[in-house]
């Protein structure tokens, strides 16, 4: 069995772009912009892409943002980073020159 075919589906509204750029405004205020990538699915694969984006902009954050996640929400860390590796292949496709040799790695290629 592949990896992705063994992680859990989900019927959540995934975002599939979350990142600080795409949150407008602050505290009561704020409001999540830019939902064309939008789609459903698990939410842990949806958290696993938001630290794949952060990693790469501010490494020093994404793991933080993956704790304090499974924190309060109760999913556990190694749940969400299940679907490092597919989200890595998935993220290969979009061309960022400048991650791939990251992504290989994540996704267990190079």
């Amino acid at each position: 069995m592949s990896e992705l075919e063994s992680l859990p589906d989900g019927d959540r509204v995934c975002h599939r772009d979350f990142h600080p750029f795409n949150i407008h405004g602050a505290g009561q205020a704020a409001m999540i912009v830019d939902w064309l990538d939008a789609c459903c699915g698990n939410p842990l694969a949806d958290v696993c892409r938001t630290y794949l984006l952060l990693r790469h902009a501010v490494p020093e954050r994404a793991m933080d943002y993956v704790e304090t996640y499974a924190a309060m929400s109760g999913a556990e860390v190694g749940a969400i980073l299940a679907w490092l590796a597919p989200i890595a292949a998935a993220r290969l496709t979009e061309g960022v020159a400048d991650e791939n040799d990251e992504l290989l790695r994540l996704a267990g290629v190079a």
